[in-house]
């Protein structure tokens, strides 16, 4: 028996056969592939500014989905050079 979960309390609630809850939450942040390295190190710091505030005791799993665009958005341009800077 590996799987920790005991119940589903409510809604992202799960207790745990430990006696233990585990909270779901879900999060869509910016996308940071095209982020300046000073703009990942504001991301970090509030981030660790967030984290830091859970005190001990806590565990932090995180899991991160991408999902490839299926089509490209449809745009408007005022004129043709600017259309030209979206290709």
């Amino acid at each position: 028996d590996f799987l920790p979960w005991a119940a589903l309390v409510q809604r992202g609630v799960i207790l745990n056969k430990d006696g233990s809850f585990q909270r779901t939450a879900r999060f869509r942040g910016p996308d940071l592939d095209s982020a300046t390295p000073a703009e990942l190190v504001g991301v970090t710091a509030r981030l660790n500014n967030a984290l830091r505030r859970l005190g001990s005791g806590w565990a932090i799993f995180v899991e991160a989905q991408r999902v490839a665009a299926q089509t490209y958005p449809h745009s408007r341009f005022p004129d043709a050079a600017s259309a030209l800077v979206d290709l």
